[in-house]
């Protein structure tokens, strides 16, 4: 019965928006070094002190659902830092097709510290897990192998709210290279007890989430480079079903 009532809002809104005929259209892209969304939802991110690395917009596929080929996501980007092992802050917006919805926000496999952020009023379900660049679809543009050949494994804490009825995901990813010493986030070293605490809080603060422009002009738009898709699945995206409405 829920998942009727959000598809039939889902539609009326649509509807009344095609009839209405809005005079500014949305708009997705960059402006100022910040991702501006003008509606569903109108939004602005930017990571604070970190650099522009690569932005634009791109297709993810999550082949384990029951769609022949995979179902289409379309998404957002902005990644902020300096490469290598600098700290590097993703922000990402995912709009699944008509007739689905993203399910809700849960811990990702092996995560620690699960709790819930507050951006701009908004709450955002947060953990934090250990990531292998190689399985990671930003591992291109951080340092991945050590000088040595290891792994150089980093932390990663992950936080993320829906919007416009499910059917809209904004991420926040702050990564840092895991710390010399640490190999469990739930065993940590003596001396390191405070870690995940004081990471959470360097987490919170990389991102400036504000109501974006009702009416921006300039922004940027374009397709995003250095993004391994291959490695864009569940593990960064979740999982998402089908409205009843729209199955045979």
């Amino acid at each position: 019965m829920q998942k009727k009532i959000l598809a039939s809002a889902a539609f009326v809104l649509l509807a009344c928006s095609a009839l209405c005929g809005c005079k500014y259209a949305l708009q997705r892209g960059m402006l100022d070094g910040a991702y501006i969304s003008t509606a569903r939802p109108a939004i602005s991110i930017a990571a604070r002190d970190m650099p522009l690395m690569a932005s634009g917009e791109g297709m993810a596929n999550l082949d384990w659902s029951d769609m022949l080929g995979g179902l289409n996501i379309q998404m957002w980007l902005a990644v902020y830092g300096t490469g290598g092992l600098a700290p590097l802050a993703v922000v990402a917006q995912a709009d699944v097709p008509q007739g689905w919805y993203w399910d809700g926000i849960l811990s990702l496999p092996f995560s620690v510290d699960r709790g819930n952020e507050n951006f701009n009023g908004v709450g955002y379900q947060a953990c934090t897990v250990i990531v292998d660049p190689s399985g990671s679809p930003f591992g291109g543009l951080i340092t991945g192998v050590q000088p040595a050949g290891q792994p150089q494994l980093w932390v990663a804490r992950y936080m993320a709210a829906r919007y416009n009825f499910n059917n809209s995901k904004i991420i926040l990813q702050y990564m840092e290279p895991l710390p010399e010493g640490i190999t469990s986030l739930t065993a940590l070293p003596l001396g390191m007890g405070d870690f995940l605490q004081q990471f959470a809080q360097r987490a919170r603060n990389a991102f400036v989430v504000q109501n974006g422009p009702a009416r921006p002009s300039g922004i940027k738009t374009g397709y995003i480079q250095g993004i391994n898709w291959t490695r864009m699945g569940t593990n960064f995206l979740g999982t998402v079903s089908r409205f009843d409405y729209w199955k045979d």
